[in-house]
Parts: structure tokens; sequence; C-alpha cells
């Protein structure tokens, strides 16, 4: 999931088993989820902490507990606090492409004529949504206990072999899907406004020109001409689903991007920031410090 992209083009898990499982806690580099989409459908289960998820143009506060379901294309990022969280990407079309009695089933979700509930809090009474937290919670437990299994062996899973929660995860989302089906767990009326995904897309050309350019020097007009745009609409265009100044948003991606490279031995501190755009050593470790928490160094030696 995390490959520091906006438009996640990477595959998630194998041809045969395209779905892959991620916990993230604050040592992950992605800890901070930036907006980005992937062809992807995605199940997020908050463990511990709290977090602000938007999605498109909605925006969600999450605890323990609490379940999203992100649909494929969907433009979504989040702010964790004192937060553990675990994702599970899955591509739904592929998973089914030979199963004909599950397609079926599943035609008017992979055409959009349904959309189904994407947060599902865990505070509820309701039998039908208790039964989707039993069936996430199966889902995900096979997962983290073969991640587990894997890093007290000491071993680099390289997805080529079956595992049994591969096999019991292909019954555990037929049964999620049938149940939001069941009930009727979809977002009644709402669908996906011609405006509203107009400024998704709007959104999504002005991300990829940060992640294209993030090494270069970006300016607000820069921003605000790829969106067509006047600077001052485009500030309040961008603040409006991400809640995030545009240049804020540009410092935050390029400290997650150098983030990634101080994993790397091969790189020093004064490069990292100069490989993302900063060109002033003492700015970037300002920035860093402010948006990790931590100078670069010391994210350095906690990651080495």
């Amino acid at each position: 999931m995390y490959n520091l992209s906006f438009h996640e083009k990477r595959q998630h898990g194998t041809a045969d088993f395209p779905a892959e499982y991620y916990y993230i806690d604050k040592e992950h580099p992605r800890y901070h989820m930036a907006f980005h989409w992937h062809k992807e459908w995605e199940i997020i289960r908050i463990l511990e902490g709290k977090f602000l998820l938007h999605a498109d143009e909605d925006e969600y506060t999450a605890r323990a507990g609490d379940i999203f379901l992100l649909r494929d294309g969907m433009l979504h990022g989040g702010t964790p606090e004192d937060c553990v969280y675990e994702c599970f990407l899955f591509d739904l079309h592929g998973l089914f492409r030979d199963v004909n009695s599950v397609k079926k089933y599943l035609y008017p979700i992979y055409h959009d004529l349904v959309l189904p509930q994407v947060y599902f809090p865990c505070r509820q009474t309701d039998c039908g949504k208790v039964k989707v937290y039993e069936i996430v919670d199966e889902l995900m437990k096979g997962f983290s206990f073969k991640r587990k299994t894997e890093e007290a062996s000491d071993i680099v899973s390289d997805n080529t072999g079956i595992h049994p929660c591969e096999l019991a995860a292909l019954g555990n989302l037929s049964r999620l899907f049938a149940l939001i089906l069941e009930k009727g767990y979809i977002l009644q009326g709402k669908g996906v406004s011609q405006s509203g995904s107009r400024k998704v897309s709007q959104l999504k050309i002005v991300l990829e020109y940060i992640e294209n350019h993030f090494d270069e020097k970006i300016t607000l007009e820069d921003l605000a001409g790829v969106a067509g745009m006047s600077p001052k609409y485009f500030c309040r265009f961008f603040r409006s689903i991400t809640h995030q100044t545009p240049m804020d948003y540009v410092n935050h991606y390029r400290i997650e991007r150098a983030a990634s490279l101080l994993c790397s031995e091969d790189f020093s501190v004064t490069l990292a920031g100069m490989e993302c755009g900063f060109n002033d050593s003492s700015y970037f470790v300002k920035s860093f410090k402010k948006y990790m928490g931590m100078t670069p160094k010391q994210y350095q030696r906690a990651n080495g």
C-alpha cells in the first residue's frame, strides 16, 4: 500500500491472490496516511487510539474497533492520533474473476450501482453490523497471525505458497459482501454526485503533479494553474477536502519521501533533504521534526 505514490500502481499480493495485509504503527514510514487512491478495495480497522479519515469529500473520526470499507478508486487519507491500525487491500475483481457464482452477485457493486457503507463504528447493537465486525475480525486475525509467525521465524514471505488465511479470506469477503447486500448497508440515495466526482478528479490531478515535481520548486501559483483555478479559490478548494493548505501538504509529502530515504544507509540527512526539494538543511531538519516528532538523525537511528 504505502509506496509513497498518490496513485498506487503497484500490485498488492500476487496474480493468484491479489490481496495484502499491513500492520501500521508509529514506526511505519507511512504512519500518517497521505491522500492516495488505488484499484484495490481496502478494509481499515483501528486497533488503538484515534484516526481521522477523509474519504473523497467525507470525514470520519474513528476509534479502536471501528472499521472502514473503501471502494476502489476512492481518494482517501488519514491522520492517526496515538493510533495502531491494520489494512487489508484486495482486488475484488481479481479475487473472484473465475468464480461466476460470486461475480453475479457482485455485479451491482462492480458497476457502482450499489455503494457499500464506508464507516462501521463498533459501538453498534444492530446484530447484522455486529456480524460485520466478526467477519472482519476473523479476516484480520488470520493475516496478523501469519505476519507474527513470519517475524518470529525471521522469514520474509515471497507469497509463492498457499496459506490457510488466504483461503479463509475468500470466504470471509464473500460473507461480508453478502451481508452488506442482504442488510442494505449501503449509502442510501447518496452515490457519487457529479460535482463531487469532478472535485475529486481535480484534486487527483494536483496530487499527481506534486508526486512528479516534489523535488523541484513548487509554488501555490503552479498548483492553482494545474487545477485551473485562481490561487485564492484553489486554497479554499484544496483545504475543503484535505484540511491542509496546499503548501503544508507539499512539505508533508516531501518529509514522507525523505523519511523513506532515511531508512536506507546510503542516504545522509543532507542528501535526503536535497533529494526531496529542501535546499536549506536547517529548514529541512525543522520541518522534519514538525511533522515526524523527531529529527531526521533520530528517525534514521530508530529505523536503521
